[in-house]
């Protein structure tokens, strides 16, 4: 028998057929012990009564005497411990772990009980023993996560791993989580100052969020990027800038920190957004966002529909 069974199932098949393609296939599947389906040996452990105080309660005498029962325990024990072969995951029917969750809770809302292809039937209660066995069996057959080594990193292990054997060096790797915070902490103390005696409008958060994933991303690549709920963001908040958002409900739009000069001076925040009082026109919001630099896609887009509102408003007027 192959590791990985052949499903004849096909991509245009709804996410409803292809669970019950799930349900079939592993509840009529033929146990090599006792020679009977799966769902029979479900139906017999279902008959014990496990809640109540009565005489037949498993509370007071938990011997399983029924050897369907015993059967059926043994193979979610199984699952639990090693790989079924016979058993189908979710994924070989091309369902998401999120779909799969998804079409579970649609079964149990829609039927009555689970009918197979012979017409038999078990109740609902047989889809929670399938999904928890679903998830340990996909959890058994992914590959454990490890990181991608390249020829500069394996030559990094191995010349870290010669100092240990000859010079005893003791030595711990640090998590990705530890080494962001410590990365982090290094670039703002080299870029940011913590003191101004003049600077009474903080540091904008989110820009400061943005310029922390630019350096990240240009020197680690895509996958570190960070947000304002990732854990090293919120070490940087809590033990740099001594602001911790976890106990408040909203958070500070500014920060007490400023950017250094090329001196090691902080460079005074400007406040940039403009408010409805005044002068509100298109051209003072420009002079007051851009700060001298050219505008993007999407400010040049807006301007240009503010310019087509005001000629439909202005030969609007004229008509009237």
């Amino acid at each position: 028998m192959s590791d990985v069974l052949s499903i004849t199932i096909t991509m245009s098949a709804t996410i409803h057929t292809r669970f019950k393609h799930f349900l079939e296939c592993n509840l009529m599947h033929v146990d090599e012990e006792t020679q009977l389906p799966v769902y029979k040996l479900y139906d017999a452990f279902s008959k014990l009564e496990w809640i109540g105080t009565g005489e037949k309660s498993m509370l007071k005498n938990p011997d399983v005497k029924d050897p369907l029962a015993k059967a059926f325990l043994r193979l979610v024990d199984q699952s639990e411990s090693q790989p079924l072969r016979w058993f189908i995951v979710g994924r070989q029917v091309q369902l998401s772990d999120s779909m799969f969750q998804r079409c579970c809770n649609l079964y149990k809302n829609r039927f009555l009980n689970v009918t197979l292809k012979n017409k038999d039937f078990v109740d609902l209660r047989v889809i929670d023993y399938m999904d928890k066995m679903n998830m340990t069996q996909v959890s058994m057959r992914l590959p454990q996560p490890r990181p991608c080594i390249s020829g500069h990193t394996a030559r990094l292990m191995r010349e870290i791993f010669l100092l240990k054997d000859t010079h005893n060096i003791q030595y711990k790797v640090r998590g990705d989580e530890k080494q962001l915070q410590q990365i982090l902490k290094i670039w703002f103390n080299q870029n940011y100052t913590l003191t101004c005696e003049n600077g009474k409008i903080g540091y904008a958060r989110r820009q400061l969020l943005e310029e922390a994933n630019d350096f990240l991303v240009r020197n680690f690549g895509d996958t570190r990027q960070i947000y304002c709920h990732s854990k090293p963001w919120r070490w940087l908040m809590k033990n740099v800038l001594k602001m911790d958002d976890s106990e408040q409900q909203g958070q500070y739009l500014r920060l007490p920190c400023w950017k250094k000069d090329a001196n090691g001076q902080p460079i005074l925040n400007k406040r940039k957004s403009v408010g409805t009082g005044g002068e509100f026109t298109l051209e003072r919001r420009h002079n007051q966002r851009l700060q001298h630099r050219r505008a993007n896609k999407r400010e040049r887009d807006c301007a240009r529909k503010a310019r087509e509102n005001k000629k439909k408003r202005q030969k609007k007027n004229e008509t009237i």
